[in-house]
């Protein structure tokens, strides 16, 4: 046991021996050579690794991309838009262009009247408005406008103008940070603030505030883009809500209703045939009377043929 060879050196080989000035080489190897080949082959699978997914990362970045222009395409619409809308969302939302897309779904919520769900999207990017703020501006008028839509809706009348209430202080909230100031938007949330107040009950000063607006504005266009909505919101008047029941009913009345101006067709058809029963009976009488003596004067010749022979 004692006699038992405890050396854990590696052999060396045959060709380090025939050539002595490789010694300090194997020496090396044996040393230091295997690790920092493990070392440099880790280092090349993690760089590798680095570029490939960089590479990736930019396919997936121009897919999204692709995605968001296909989305906010003039031709992206009709059946089934939002949910193809939808799943580029849940597909590419983690992109840099994700909080692009969720804004063009928003809006398509809005303009499918599903207001609820563009509310949500909306909230959700006001949120992501410190690590996104070229969407900061869209969400905040976003969400005033969708809490319009969802008063508009409302079945109960008695509860529109506290929801109408509150779109406009959503509206107003954004025109007066002092932040918003130069923003492409605040015509639009002015207006908004204005239209709900009348819509609210407040049409006196919604149009204190019309009239504000157009004192302020210096451009024609935007004075004429002012009435346009103040005239609107004059004339506005609170669509009726009915039930199934109304509906169906209102439906009837429709359908039946045209069946009362048909009743005076009947003396209509009454009257061409009383002329039509006196137009008959003389000609049936004047021919009578020349019809009958000429069928006696036909055979008058017939006594002349006896006379002959």
């Amino acid at each position: 046991m004692s006699e038992k060879n405890t050396n854990t050196e590696p052999e060396v080989p045959a060709l380090v021996k025939k050539a002595p000035e490789l010694l300090p080489l194997w020496d090396w190897w044996v040393k230091e050579g295997r690790s920092t080949v493990t070392m440099l082959a880790v280092a090349g699978l993690a760089v590798a690794a680095f570029y490939g997914i960089r590479g990736w990362l930019r396919g997936r970045d121009a897919a999204a991309n692709a995605a968001l222009v296909k989305m906010a395409s003039p031709e992206a619409n009709g059946a089934g838009l939002i949910e193809t809308q939808e799943e580029a969302v849940n597909a590419y939302g983690s992109t840099k262009v994700g909080p692009k897309m969720r804004v063009v779904l928003a809006k398509s919520y809005f303009d499918e009247e599903r207001y609820e769900d563009a509310l949500k999207a909306y909230e959700a990017l006001a949120k992501e408005a410190v690590s996104n703020p070229e969407i900061a501006d869209i969400a905040q008028v976003g969400r005033a406008y969708a809490l319009e839509g969802i008063a508009s809706i409302e079945e109960k009348k008695e509860d529109q103008p506290a929801k109408y209430k509150a779109a406009q202080e959503a509206f107003e909230a954004y025109a007066s940070n002092v932040a918003n100031s130069n923003s492409y938007l605040l015509l639009d949330a002015k207006l908004g603030a204005a239209r709900c107040k009348a819509l609210a009950g407040d049409k006196e000063g919604a149009a204190k505030d019309f009239d504000a607006l157009t004192n302020e504005a210096k451009d024609e266009a935007v004075k004429a883009r002012i009435k346009r909505v103040a005239d609107a919101a004059k004339r506005f008047k609170p669509r009726e809500r009915a039930s199934l029941f109304d509906a169906a009913n209102a439906a009837a009345a429709q359908v039946t209703a045209p069946a009362k101006p048909d009743a005076p067709a009947k003396p209509e058809a009454k009257a061409p045939a009383k002329p039509a029963t006196p137009a008959v009976k003389p000609e049936a009488k004047v021919p009578a009377a020349p019809v009958a003596p000429a069928k006696p004067e036909a055979p008058a010749p017939a006594p002349a043929k006896p006379a002959a022979k």
